[in-house]
């Protein structure tokens, strides 16, 4: 693609070209000003617009990642689009790869990349693009570790979006490439790119004069560590990157394998964990003056990549002794104090029961039973076992008003409220945030707000209604993302902020319906009246905004890598949602979200994974997302095949439409071919420009209703197969055949007297967004026009499969569609 000489975009010249593929690398230069640059070129079918968009949605879940180049330039010419990435003064590793590599200096490489993937592995995204020319060792600038070191970022998500099938992994040398990747036409996943990542660092140790095999490889662990990560199964490999650069590490530097402990103080959600939003664990800064000044937090270096030694201590000989007694005084207790300990709870554990204190546990965090999704909560559900370490934080219950159906909110981090895998989602959920229900909630809806905008307050006054309804079905997230335009904002976000970080997520959401009953500014004396009301007014304001300041923070970074500029603006499971929803707005959008969560358990995601995929999908499009589904429903309208069939096709059709009668060949073939998985049911939608249309429908609605579902299959099968003779003569014979009077048939059809029933048939067809005939619905899954029996039976085929997983995982056939739709 990229010819020694040639200009590039108007202003690179081609140096050097890596590979004459049409997938290639290339080293230029800027014409007129010698600074080089790579060149990435892939082979697509999209405008320059569309490459520099897709670029600009990458880079947002890139924003705060060290080490992480981002693109010059990009552009498309003749069908194929470039990427410039300004090249390191150092060069790139492809130009030292045959240099002996000893295995510190390999670490050090390995550690800068491994923090640089890390994050973008949290949010589901593969780099793609890890190759020996494409790497610095991130040195540039001395002694600065935050220096890029990957680049290339974001070629692999266009090649995946405008190229070909597996475009994107032919970027990758065959020695690179994950067997995955070169058995199969797919994009690149954080599971290939740990492949690449073990075959540079296996290249670079193989390197003459390097150390991979010698003497003090202890035992050869370094080279099983690298066999992990280019394991031939996927999973099989390290799951976390920068976990497996720190064994890389400690090998390395001649340590054995050793467990990883972890401090009893350390935070709930493991670091590992943790997405690039996290904050450093430090004091929070000095409170920021009044006003609308907001600074963004400095981007924490990666960890070191050698661990300070740890020196075995031994004890001085003349300490033996006491030892020796120390080790035999603990395990005379121990022998003697559990017996002892174990009658002593047993005794009053029979105490307890029997003054009726039922004895506590922590909830099963293994998937439930798939049941119908339900608003109800659970009877049997039980608050959490709160930690005696823990501080408890006075329950205050928030004013509803009406009947508030949901669990008791719990304080931070007691019980399960986020799982590992929420702080890995695109949208993390790191379980220290303010949050109102419990981790089981199969919806998720995280608020970004500014806590003076009326429309923000507006939004969570809908927001606390619906929330009455859904219950445990629904958590809230709340995050600040205050506004510039309202000068009492900020200040604000700190105090509530630093409220919840001392008082739980009881007082800041009780803080934050108060202050959403009216549109008063929230300047200090009204804040400080509010809390004072609430009963949290001994905290000066200065202190709670200094605790608070980190947190609001951390929003803000979070709200830019994802564009929030304007307040209120949710995202329901990863959904984004501008502006403020009435209720009713709200309620649709949840339970639309809430069919394709509860679809997706049934179909076995795991609970605690539940939240991720539906994000990444919803949010980025990573994983598979659930099929979209719009479902109608039954009522009372005519059914063909066996009632409890595990997949249902509901028909719009018109009697005068000729496409429909082109359709009931292939409807009748499916029948007979599924006749205990699959029913029909009809619904009316006669077109205007049908003239008897209308009366058709009538007519046969009127034999469903004389002489049931079987009078009006025999009247709707006579109809089409007559479509270009229906006179009175041949609907009275019709009629006839059926045994059914069509004298009586026709004048109740000329009357219109099922009129009402076919005009809630079209409202329906209309909401579900039909707009002619034929449309089927699969299940939920649209399919339009007279489509021939492949393709029709493919995807019957697919939901039979789906549905028999959800059977066989206890729900009645006869419930299957209820499921989906109800």
């Amino acid at each position: 693609m990229f010819v020694n000489g040639a200009i590039v975009g108007g202003r690179f010249r081609v140096l050097r070209n890596f590979g004459p593929a049409a997938d290639s690398i290339a080293l230029a230069e800027e014409a007129g000003r010698a600074d080089r640059v790579w060149l990435v070129g892939i082979a697509v079918t999209a405008n320059a617009q569309q490459v520099s968009l897709m670029l600009e949605q990458q880079g947002r879940f890139a924003l705060g990642v060290t080490g992480l180049a981002r693109a010059l330039a990009s552009g498309v010419e003749a069908g194929a689009a470039f990427l410039a990435f300004v090249a390191p003064s150092g060069g790139s590793v492809a130009e030292f790869r045959r240099e002996a590599w000893p295995r510190a200096r390999v670490a050090a490489l390995a550690a800068r990349i491994a923090a640089a993937l890390g994050p973008l592995h949290d949010q589901g995204i593969a780099y793609g693009c890890l190759r020996p020319e494409l790497v610095a060792e991130g040195n540039d600038a001395v002694g600065d570790a935050r220096a890029e070191v990957l680049f290339g970022f974001g070629v692999a998500a266009v090649a995946t979006a405008f190229g070909a099938a597996g475009e994107a992994s032919q970027l990758l040398p065959p020695e690179y490439r994950a067997p995955e990747l070169r058995a199969s036409l797919l994009p690149p996943t954080p599971g290939s790119d740990l492949f690449a990542f073990g075959a540079l660092l296996r290249e670079l140790l193989s390197a003459p004069g390097s150390e991979l095999n010698s003497p003090a490889n202890a035992g050869g662990e370094l080279e099983a560590c690298l066999a992990r990560a280019c394991a031939a199964e996927p999973r099989a490999r390290p799951r976390d990157v920068r976990a497996f650069a720190q064994e890389f590490a400690r090998l390395a530097a001649g340590e054995p394998t050793r467990p990883i402990v972890v401090a009893p103080a350390a935070l709930s959600v493991p670091v590992e964990a943790r997405p690039a939003t996290a904050l450093p664990a430090t004091a929070p800064p000095a409170p920021a003056p009044l006003g609308p000044v907001v600074s963004y937090p400095p981007v924490a270096p990666p960890p070191e990549a050698f661990p300070a030694p740890v020196t075995a201590w031994k004890p001085a000989p003349g300490r033996a002794l006491w030892v020796w007694l120390a080790v035999g005084l603990g395990s005379l207790l121990l022998v003697v104090g559990v017996p002892v300990t174990t009658f002593f709870v047993a005794r009053h554990s029979v105490a307890l029961a029997a003054l009726g204190h039922p004895a506590r546990r922590a909830p099963s965090m293994s998937a439930p039973k798939v049941v119908l999704p339900s608003p109800s909560p659970t009877p049997s559900e039980t608050a959490p076992p709160i930690p005696t370490s823990a501080w408890v934080p006075e329950v205050r219950p928030m004013p509803q008003k009406s009947a508030a159906n949901h669990a008791p909110m719990i304080a931070p981090g007691v019980g399960p409220m986020s799982f590992p895998e929420d702080a890995r989602a695109a949208m993390p959920v790191l379980g220290n945030e303010p949050i109102w229900g419990t981790r089981h909630a199969p919806l998720t809806w995280v608020l970004f707000g500014d806590l003076e905008c009326p429309h923000t307050r507006s939004a969570w006054r809908a927001l606390a209604a619906v929330k009455a309804s859904f219950g445990d079905d629904l958590r809230i997230v709340f995050r600040h993302r205050p506004l510039r335009e309202h000068p009492h904002a900020f200040d604000a976000a700190r105090v509530l902020a630093g409220l919840q970080k001392i008082r739980g997520s009881v007082a800041f959401f009780d803080v934050l319906e108060r202050i959403s009953r009216d549109d008063t500014s929230l300047t200090e004396e009204h804040l400080r009246a509010v809390l004072n009301a609430a009963g949290y007014g001994a905290e000066p304001l200065t202190q709670l905004a200094a605790a608070g300041d980190a947190a609001v923070l951390a929003d803000l970074q979070l709200a830019g890598q994802f564009a929030v500029k304007s307040t209120p603006f949710s995202f329901l499971n990863g959904q984004p949602v501008d502006g403020e929803r009435t209720p009713a707005e709200l309620e649709r959008l949840l339970n639309d979200e809430r069919r394709s969560a509860t679809w997706s358990l049934a179909s076995g995601v795991a609970l605690d994974a539940l939240y991720t995929m539906r994000t990444n999908s919803n949010l980025i499009g990573v994983g598979e997302s659930a099929a979209a589904r719009v479902c109608a429903p039954l009522t009372t309208s005519p059914v063909r095949g066996a009632p409890d069939a595990l997949v249902t096709v509901v028909e719009f059709a018109d009697f005068e439409c000729p496409f429909c009668a082109r359709a009931e060949p292939v409807l009748r073939t499916l029948l007979e071919r599924y006749p205990k998985t699959l029913r029909l049911v009809w619904k009316n939608y006669p077109l205007p420009q049908h003239k008897n249309a209308r009366l058709l429908a009538n007519f046969a609605a009127d034999a469903n209703a004389r002489g049931s579902s079987a009078g009006f299959w025999a009247v709707h099968d006579g109809l089409f197969a007559h479509q270009n003779a229906l006179d009175d003569s041949t609907l009275g014979e019709l009629a006839g055949k059926a045994g059914l009077d069509g004298a009586l048939l026709l004048i109740a059809a000329r009357a219109g007297l099922h009129d009402a029933e076919i005009r809630s048939d079209v409202a329906v067809a209309q909401k579900l967004g039909v707009n002619g005939t034929p449309v089927f619905f699969v299940n939920g899954r649209r399919l339009q026009g007279a489509l021939a029996l492949d393709p029709f039976d493919a995807l019957i085929q697919e939901e039979l499969k789906s549905a028999q997983r959800i059977v066989t995982r206890g729900v009645p056939n006869k419930d299957v569609y209820g499921l989906l739709c109800e």
